[in-house]
Order: structure tokens, then sequence, then C-alpha cells
């Protein structure tokens, strides 16, 4: 018997074309849901729109942010499903409690802190937070397990009366502290409003770095005891 080579009976193409419209429709669809769950609920990236976190983060900086960081959340509503504490010193991206736009700066006061803020230092607890210059003029603030910078500017006001902070309420400020309207002006932040903690800066377009350097910049190093350099430029 002579064998017969032919051509397939049908390509991925012809399949493609054959299958009906409704389950390519679907496809797409569960696709869709698929991302938007994911951004909605495990990683997303934001851009920087003001500079009320200089130098950590600048115009135009990209953030990479673990929206899991702090538990899970029904998508689109400040329902959580699961909740994990956030740490002080967090850069976190939320919803502002006055207009619902997406805010970025950095939490500095828990559930239970005693916190003000007089012109140049803030103070938790009774004790001012340490502050320091370094070789080339960047100013670090001693923030308890997260040393980070801040904007070289000495007066950083407005001033901020002490508080003690309730249950699930959160004191944010800017590392801008002259240039941020944070709970200085509009209050505390209340736990449902929390979106993610920034991991990084993906991508900054800033000053004084360039090439492979403007790649992810991570917010802390060695477990909050160091600062990436590219961070304070």
């Amino acid at each position: 018997m002579d064998a017969h080579l032919g051509t397939p009976m049908g390509t991925h193409k012809d399949m493609k074309q054959n299958r009906p419209r409704w389950k390519t429709y679907l496809m797409e669809l569960a696709a869709l849901g698929v991302l938007f769950v994911g951004r909605a609920s495990f990683a997303d990236h934001y851009h920087v729109p003001s500079g009320s976190m200089e130098p950590t983060l600048q115009v135009r900086d990209h953030l990479m942010v673990d929206k899991r960081a702090y538990g899970l959340r029904v998508p689109l509503t400040h329902v959580w499903l699961t909740e994990s504490e956030p740490r002080r010193g967090d850069v976190i991206v939320f919803d502002s409690p006055i207009d619902g736009k997406v805010m970025v700066k950095r939490l500095v006061g828990l559930p239970g802190d005693r916190i003000a803020f007089e012109g140049e230092s803030l103070h938790i607890n009774g004790q001012p937070v340490a502050q320091e210059l370094t070789p080339d003029g960047a100013r670090l603030e001693l923030l308890p397990g997260a040393l980070h910078p801040i904007h070289p500017e000495p007066y950083q006001g407005p001033d901020m009366d002490e508080l003690e902070i309730p249950p699930r309420h959160y004191l944010v400020l800017g590392d801008h502290r002259g240039n941020s309207a944070d709970s200085r002006v509009w209050g505390l932040l209340p736990r449902e409003n929390l979106l993610g903690r920034v991991v990084a800066v993906l991508y900054s377009p800033r000053d004084g770095i360039s090439g492979s350097e403007r790649w992810w910049i991570p917010m802390s190093t060695d477990e909050g005891r160091g600062v990436d350099a590219r961070l304070s430029r």
C-alpha cells in the first residue's frame, strides 16, 4: 500500500477561525479579569505626581507597589479579606481620605504612638527622632527601624501638636515635609484606605543617575539599616 503524506487537516489559524465567536470573547474577558484582579490585589505600578516625597521619590519616578503587603482586599473596595500590620517607616500608597486620590507618603506613626512635629524634628512618644548630615550634604532621619533621607531644608513645617493615634489609624508624612499635604493637614489615615507598600523605584528619570542606575532602586537595604545612595540625590 502506498503511503500518502498529506497536509494537516487543519492549521492553528483555521481552528481559531472556526472557534465560536462567543468562546473567543469569553477567553478574552477571562484574560482581562485575571489581569484586573492581579493589579487590584497583588502588585501594580504608579508614577509620582509631586515633590512631596523628595529626595526619596521624585516627580515621574515609577514605583513598584506590593498590594499584598497589608493583606488582601476585595478589588475596588476598602473591604479587607485578610490583614497584615504596616511597619513604621514603610513608604505606602493609599486612597486620600479627603478626595479619594491615590497618594504616596511615609508611615511614621502607629496605633498607640504619641506623635508631634516641631518644625525641624519629629517626636515619637516624647523622644525626638535623630537626624544626621552625610558628607555629601544629604540629610538622614534615623526613624526607628527605617533610616531614610529627608529633604535637606532645615525647616520642614507646619508644626503639629502631640496626638495619640487610635486603633486602625496611622500618621503619614512626606519626606519633603515643607512641601507636603499630609497628616498635619488632613488628619490620620484610616487602615481601610491602605493600598500597598512601595517596594522600589522601578525606573527613575532623576538627575545624577544614568543607564542601569535608573532601574530598580529598593526602598531599603539590609532590613532597613541602610539607604540606597540613589534615593538621597
